[in-house]
């Protein structure tokens, strides 16, 4: 016979097992409480910390919008720049971009510089101040040699496994350090910031990637690394993409900025293409044989970051086509210019200031598309220095430097560029936004017209010739030699992409209105196959005159205008 346990053990034993059950349910409910608040409290610092990232993000982006008006001595500066970090200032200073930031074409990270951009410092989930790394060919000192869409951004962001990449092109990048993890020793809080500069106490490494460590070599690339927290990392990143930035600040890239459909007239007009036609047009006007300075060649010799150094932009003997001289020595000294002071500039001199051509010094109007040089001497850091890359240059055998005065191109048109087939005597041609095909995100590449210009444009860059055209996005200014009938050059606007048709239709409209001046529209004809009408139309500004024989042939003309 089986004995049988005594109720009151069987009771013991459920009571037991009840509280056991009891135990493990509050402590699970305890721990999951504490989770559920290590969450709620973690994810109320990880939306402080994305704020603090959009706010800062917000402010660089105002920055590079604004460079050109911040100051009266960045006036003439190009958009798109952003402030050095914070890599080191008195304590009553903290927060202020440095004046320098490492070497040129350098990237360079630091404290997040909230004081220059006029914004109180923001702070991660954790309180910390955020750091800022910005690419060397970007930031604001020492410039970059170019800075356009075409400027690569030098910083890749990659995933947790170190080599998948997030983002490329990448031209600032904002960081919320979080709480410090084991190793990180940071200063005593002082100041806003803790007045600590070691990117190491705040900033983390993963996958043998390391966010306080940018490459230190002149256009190198820097990578940073973006994933979720975990043990040994807790860094959160936001970044500025080169797209980003110059959708940003097209606003201010205006096509007038670059290239102008009229002769630029005003000093607020920047008409960086026109300015420069105007100036190589000058030093022909200035010299007695009436001829333009040689090209200098597409490709520059020297590495990063001095590759496009403005310095390298120097005239070649014999070369017909290339980019825009900035120097003209070899020129000089075949046709003795008298357009500004030559003095000390020797024959074959790469680099003497004397011999500088595209300077305030040679010409005034070129002040809005220089910087902000005082000494006249240079238009270094402006907008010429900054987008020089897209301009290209050609000159017509019978306007480039010899011992001969140069040809009329209409009696001699053999001798001369022919853009659109109509003779000129030289022309600059501005390349607009990289099309399919084309690439310009290397130096070598660089080098190759064929990624700037289109059809007979980058052949002739490329391979010599004199006929330039209408072709994909290329803009081109034109100028015209004296001949029998206009003893003085001049700069056709937009030769390249002009409608005949519609403008002589507006000198029509203005002739019309008696006592209107017109010779501005009359100017915009030039190249035009009813040049000549719109020469004669001079004497149709009044009722009178409209009916004279000449007014009326004039005015027959300019309908038949094609």
């Amino acid at each position: 016979m089986k004995s049988r346990r005594p109720l009151s053990g069987l009771r013991q034993s459920g009571a037991a097992a009840l509280a056991l059950l009891l135990l493990l349910t509050l402590g699970s409910l305890s721990w999951f409480l504490r989770f559920s608040s290590a969450q709620t409290v973690q994810a109320g610092r990880d939306a402080r910390s994305a704020e603090a990232l959009f706010l800062a993000k917000e402010a660089l982006l105002g920055y590079a919008l604004a460079y050109p008006e911040s100051r009266l001595e960045r006036r003439h500066f190009v958009p798109g720049h952003l402030p050095c970090p914070d890599t080191g200032n008195t304590l009553e200073n903290e927060g202020a971009e440095s004046g320098v930031c490492g070497g040129k074409g350098v990237s360079v990270i630091g404290h997040f510089p909230w004081r220059s951009l006029g914004v109180p410092s923001p702070r991660d989930g954790s309180g910390e101040c955020l750091w800022y790394a910005v690419s060397g060919n970007y930031k604001a000192s020492p410039k970059a040699d170019l800075l356009n869409p075409d400027t690569a951004g030098l910083i890749q962001i990659v995933a947790a496994d170190g080599h998948t990449v997030l983002a490329d092109d990448v031209v600032a990048v904002l960081f919320a350090p979080g709480m410090p993890l084991d190793g990180q020793a940071r200063q005593y809080a002082k100041g806003e910031c803790r007045w600590d500069y070691v990117a190491s106490a705040f900033l983390d490494a993963l996958s043998g990637v390391a966010n306080s460590a940018p490459s230190d070599a002149a256009e190198g690339e820097s990578r940073f690394i973006a994933a979720e927290a975990r043990a040994g990392f807790n860094d959160h990143l936001l970044w500025i993409t080169r797209a980003e930035l110059f959708a940003h600040v097209q606003a201010r890239l205006l096509a007038d900025a670059l290239f102008a459909e009229d002769v630029p007239e005003t000093a607020d007009t920047l008409a960086l293409t026109q300015r420069v036609a105007a100036c190589l047009m000058r030093f022909g006007a200035a010299n007695a044989r009436r001829r333009l300075p040689w090209a200098s060649p597409l490709s520059m010799g020297s590495e990063a970051p001095n590759t496009f150094h403005y310095e390298k932009f120097y005239d070649k003997e014999n070369l017909l086509a290339g980019r825009a001289p900035y120097a003209v020595a070899r020129s000089q000294h075949v046709l003795n210019s008298a357009l500004g002071d030559w003095t000390g500039c020797a024959a074959g001199s790469q680099s003497a200031v004397a011999c500088r051509l595209l300077v305030i010094e040679k010409c005034a109007d070129f002040t809005p598309v220089a910087g902000g040089d005082d000494s006249r001497k240079n238009s270094k850091d402006g907008w010429w220095d900054k987008w020089k890359d897209h301009l290209f240059y050609v000159v017509a055998p019978g306007f480039a430097p010899a011992d001969a005065p140069a040809v009329d191109c209409a009696a001699t048109p053999d001798e001369c560029l022919r853009v659109n087939g109509v003779p000129y005597a030289a022309a600059v041609i501005f390349a607009g936004a990289a099309l399919s095909g084309q690439t310009r995100a290397t130096r070598g590449s660089r080098m190759l017209a064929a990624n700037y210009l289109e059809g007979a444009n980058a052949h002739t860059l490329q391979n010599g010739g004199q006929t330039l055209e209408i072709a994909g996005n290329d803009q081109i200014a034109c100028i015209l030699g004296p001949d029998a009938d206009h003893p003085d050059f001049r700069l056709v606007a937009n030769c390249g992409q002009q409608d005949c048709r519609q403008r002589a239709k507006a000198l029509r409209v203005c002739l019309e209105n008696t006592g209107n001046d017109c010779a501005a529209l009359r100017a915009g004809l030039e190249g035009c196959a009813c040049r000549g009408a719109a020469d004669a139309s001079a004497a149709c500004q009044s009722a009178a005159t409209r009916d004279a024989s000449p007014c009326r042939r004039a005015l027959a003309d300019l309908r038949s205008c094609a």
